[in-house]
Order: C-alpha cells, then structure tokens, then sequence
C-alpha cells in the first residue's frame, strides 16, 4: 500500500508531477480535519483523503486544472448556506476549509544507457542539473561505482525498463560497451512506443549508417528527427569528460529548441 509520505518524498525529487492538496485551516463543523492531505496525479487518481463529499470532488478539479497552469494557490471552501466568501459547497456542515495547493513539478528524465567512463562522467556533470537520471547496464559491478544518479537499474540492455513507467519526452544516451546492446537499446526506444525527446548514441560515422539500417528495417516510421548518432556537439576533446560535456551541451540545445553554435554570431 502506498504510503502518502513517501510520494511525496518522490515528487519532491522529482520523478513525476502532482498536486498536494493540504487542509491548513477548519472552522466550524465539517469533514476536512486541519492537516489532512491528498495527493492528485495527472490521471485524475488520488492517495489520501481532505475529508470526501463535494469539498474533495472541488479540490481534485482544482487539482487537476494546475497541471496546466502550474501556480501554487490557497482557496477557502464554505460548507455553509449564509457564507458569502469562499467557493462554495453546496454542503452544509456549517463550516469552513481553507486549502493549499502545491503543484510539484517533475524533472527532465534521462536514460543512460552504459556506467563505464562515458556514463559515469555524464552523471557527474549532470548533477547540478535539473534532470533525473537513471543508469541501466548488466554489469552490477561497474553500476555500484557510479555515484550522484537519481536511480541505477541493474539488468539486460534489453529488457532491463519492462517493468519501469518510462517518462514520455525523455532523453535517452546510448553508451554500452559493445555494439550489438547499443543496436539493441536504439531499437527498443523505437518500438517501445515511449515518444523520446531526444536519442543520442556514442558512435563513429561507419556505425551509424549499419544501427540506422538495421533500425529501419525493424521500424520503419521510426521517426529519426530526435536522433542523434554520432552523439555531441562538435566541441572538440575526446575523453570521457569531454564526451559527456559535448553531449550535455546537445541536450541543452535540443531542451530549449536551440541549434548551436557561438552566441557572437547570433542576432
């Protein structure tokens, strides 16, 4: 069973949206006790409670209209016919309820795909950013040494998100340690159906053309305009540092719609 602490722990890190809903005053009779709290996802579903009735069905559409505007706010609810301030109920408790919505919003999700030199280095320069990151590789050894990642999976290339709520518009870096995971892993993003924002493979120029065949072949409507392979801005430098800059660097210009290039020549 879920604990209502504990989700909240994980939005506040990050790894999804949702609206807090917090009873922070009560007058006069009424179900919603001061300092009970419900949590309101994307899909409408709730864990929690701010007392039932029509002040609860009021507050999750509330709720759910602040996935789109995103701001923070405090509204009073009147359980009492005579009131004239505050959204009214219909019920008639007496009361009133003074909630607090608190919009959590999640992070820009990033796959990495291989913790050897190239993905250790990139969670390193990816920490003081606004990203969840998650490590997958099959090599438990070489995963444990990695540090700073917001979530390590241990577990084949290929099969190693099935049981994963993979978040829509990530970014995903392909950096194994053979080819044949990295042909595989660029096929899955593909067929997974998880509607990347961004695929970028370590990769030489002669690699390329061979993956991207053979993923054309496997998905034909793969859409390729995300894809980036070999993967980085050319910035020059070629250690695992350099690389994993390079390609930060690309993420950030696909991020904010950016093509590149050195702001003295931009108008």
């Amino acid at each position: 069973m879920k604990n209502i602490y504990n989700e909240i722990l994980e939005l506040s890190h990050g790894k999804g949206a949702g609206v807090l809903v917090t009873v922070v005053q009560k007058t006069g009779s009424g179900p919603a006790d001061s300092g009970a709290r419900m949590l309101v996802y994307p899909d409408g579903s709730i864990l929690g409670t701010v007392g039932g009735g029509t002040i609860e069905k009021l507050a999750i559409e509330k709720a759910t209209a602040m996935f789109k505007t995103h701001e923070n706010c405090l509204e009073e609810f009147t359980m009492n016919e005579s009131a004239s301030d505050g959204t009214p109920t219909g019920m008639l408790c007496g009361g009133t309820a003074t909630l607090f919505f608190e919009y959590f919003a999640p992070k820009n999700h990033i796959y990495i795909f291989g913790a050897g030199h190239v993905g250790k280095a990139l969670v390193y320069h990816l920490r003081n950013l606004d990203y969840f990151v998650t490590v997958v590789d099959d090599r438990k050894e070489v995963l444990d040494k990695i540090s700073g990642a917001d979530e390590k999976i241990s577990g084949s290339f290929e099969t190693a998100l099935e049981n994963h709520d993979v978040a829509v518009n990530a970014y995903f870096v392909i950096a194994t340690y053979q080819h044949k995971y990295d042909g595989l892993v660029l096929n899955r993003i593909y067929k997974s159906g998880w509607s990347p924002k961004y695929v970028g493979m370590v990769s030489s120029r002669s690699k390329q053309k061979i993956l991207l065949d053979k993923l054309k072949a496997e998905v034909p409507d793969a859409n390729l305009e995300n894809c980036f392979i070999p993967v980085g801005l050319d910035i020059g430098g070629g250690s695992p540092d350099e690389i994993a800059l390079s390609v930060i660097a690309e993420i950030q210009a696909v991020r904010y719609g950016k093509s590149g290039g050195y702001l003295r020549d931009k108008n």
